[in-house]
């Protein structure tokens, strides 16, 4: 109990023994058990030190009740629970209705996709096979106009080679005869310049060989010449020089008379390449049309022989009407085609004959009007709203309260450079609130209660505890060591060391700076001594 004797005074009781408090802050210390102590703590907050990590959200409330009446209907929204859990059957009942009736509707429109695309291959099919009657008889009448054209344009051609065929003979005769004049006259020049060499060189042997010395290869040499072998060789000498005139003279003829030739030819040329030109041109172009008609020929017969079941007498009233090409036709099948065959069917209906699947389908959409009709209670939410709105509210105000609690208990852990946060979650099955608690030193490594360090854990049990008590408005906050669970209560330095750190901020902080801390510590010495901390050294019990 505590008991506020007057301003600057309180009174505490522990067992049977009450002790007057009149700082700010008291450490009050001997030897307690935790159930003279009962005044002042909660089970529940023992309980909630076995697990940080996932703190059950009753065992906050009924922390928070023990201190407050006003906050004791919060676990009311923690219905809010229960009330999904009717709803999530409700809801999964719906859908198992809608999943049914979504497979049916699925199935229906398969059908319909099964009928359209079945009717449309049909329709293809014929459109296809008009198509390709159109196809082949526009080939046949575009050979045929294709043979007439090519005749028409060969007999043309003829009939303007037989103009110009007199004419280009005539000139090529021309140009041949002179051509093969001019290569005459290059031979005899040719054999004159040799005569008229071989002269020259049997007067070098002459005048360089005694007189009479000679060969028989000589005399055929100058039989050759037309001259005598039994002349002395000044009078062959004379002989061979009037044989090398005569043969320049002639050699000059000749090539006066291949000039003339030369002079000839050149001004018979361009004339004659002209008609040379169109000549050619047009005996080409005559065996290109020819080979031309010839293919076009076998295309004829080939297509004849492929559409022999074709009356073609019809021709031209086919080709009038609006078809489409035989590819685009035939790519819109093979669409069509893929379709039917990538639609899919429950086992128990035929695809084949879809028709008779009708009455089968008819049968499961009433079975779904039967169940909506019948079961309203397992299809239907029936909500109080006013209860709800409640639950919500107190769930808001929950909300706000662990806000404000976190809030504060940041506060304290700031001066140690962490951080938590608390964030409401459910368990696996739903059917309980939590706190997830997650903390966060000063390089930002996130981690969980457990892998927090002793010291840490203890600082957070303790900042977590006095937070409470702030959050209530408690105006005297009492706190022991035997508040924290037995792996922790015993480890004085770290306790101490948090108190440290803890004080400084009741002094400055506004908020705080009317609260007073009364510390019951139960074995536990304080080696060196807190500023502003009152001792106060009870009988040992």
């Amino acid at each position: 109990m505590i008991l506020l004797i007057n301003k600057n005074r309180t009174e505490i009781k522990v067992g049977e023994d009450k002790i007057f408090i009149e700082d700010q802050f008291t450490l009050v210390q001997g030897k307690f058990k935790l159930n003279q102590l009962h005044e002042y703590y909660s089970d529940d907050y023992l309980q909630i030190q076995e697990n940080l990590d996932l703190i059950p959200v009753e065992k906050i409330i009924n922390v928070i009740s023990n201190e407050s009446n006003s906050l004791s209907g919060l676990t009311n929204f923690t219905k809010i629970l229960n009330l999904l859990s009717g709803y999530s059957k409700i809801v999964e009942n719906n859908l198992e209705i809608y999943l049914k009736f979504s497979k049916n509707i699925e199935i229906l429109y398969t059908l319909f996709k099964l009928i359209y695309f079945s009717a449309k291959k049909k329709i293809l099919f014929k459109e296809l096979e008009l198509s390709k009657i159109r196809k082949s008889s526009s080939n046949i009448l575009a050979i045929v106009d294709l043979m007439k054209s090519l005749t028409e344009s060969i007999n043309n051609y003829k009939v303007k080679l037989s103009y110009i065929k007199e004419d280009y003979f005539q000139r090529k005769n021309q140009i041949d005869k002179i051509k093969k004049d001019l290569t005459t006259c290059k031979t005899l020049i040719q054999e004159q310049s040799q005569i008229k060499k071989n002269c020259f060189n049997q007067i070098n042997k002459i005048t360089r060989q005694l007189e009479g010395s000679k060969t028989e290869n000589e005399d055929n040499s100058f039989l050759s010449l037309g001259i005598e072998t039994n002349l002395t060789n000044s009078e062959k000498i004379r002989a061979l020089q009037k044989k090398a005139k005569d043969t320049q003279y002639e050699s000059n003829k000749i090539r006066l008379r291949a000039k003339q030739s030369q002079a000839e030819f050149e001004e018979l040329l361009p004339n004659y390449e002209i008609y040379r030109n169109d000549y050619e041109e047009i005996l080409e172009t005559i065996n290109k049309e020819e080979k031309r008609l010839r293919q076009a020929q076998k295309n004829y017969e080939k297509e004849l022989r492929e559409n022999e079941e074709i009356q073609f007498g019809k021709t031209e009233e086919l080709l009038s009407q609006p078809i489409r090409p035989y590819l685009e036709i035939e790519h819109e099948i093979l669409k069509v085609e893929s379709e039917l065959d990538n639609l899919s069917f429950p086992t128990n209906l035929k695809k084949k004959n879809f028709l008779s699947n009708m009455p089968l389908m008819i049968e499961k959409f009433k079975e779904i009007d039967a169940i909506l009709r019948n079961h309203d209670e397992k299809i239907n939410i029936n909500a109080n709203e006013e209860e709800i709105e409640e639950f919500f509210e107190q769930f808001r105000i929950f909300e706000n309260l662990i806000n404000d609690i976190e809030n504060i208990t940041n506060k304290f852990l700031k001066t140690i450079q962490l951080q938590v946060q608390f964030n409401l979650v459910t368990n696996k099955m739903n059917t309980a609130f939590l706190i997830k608690t997650d903390f966060a030193r000063k390089s930002k490594i996130r981690v969980n209660f457990e892998n927090l360090t002793t010291p840490e854990k203890i600082f957070f049990i303790i900042s977590f505890f006095i937070s409470f008590k702030v959050l209530l408005n408690s105006k005297n906050i009492i706190f022991s060591n035997l508040f924290i669970l037995p792996i922790y209560n015993t480890k004085g330095g770290s306790i101490f060391r948090t108190i440290r750190k803890i004080i400084p901020l009741f002094e400055t902080d506004e908020n705080l700076s009317d609260v007073s801390i009364i510390l019951l510590m139960s074995n536990l010495e304080l080696k060196k001594d807190i500023d502003n901390l009152k001792i106060i050294k009870v009988n040992e019990r």
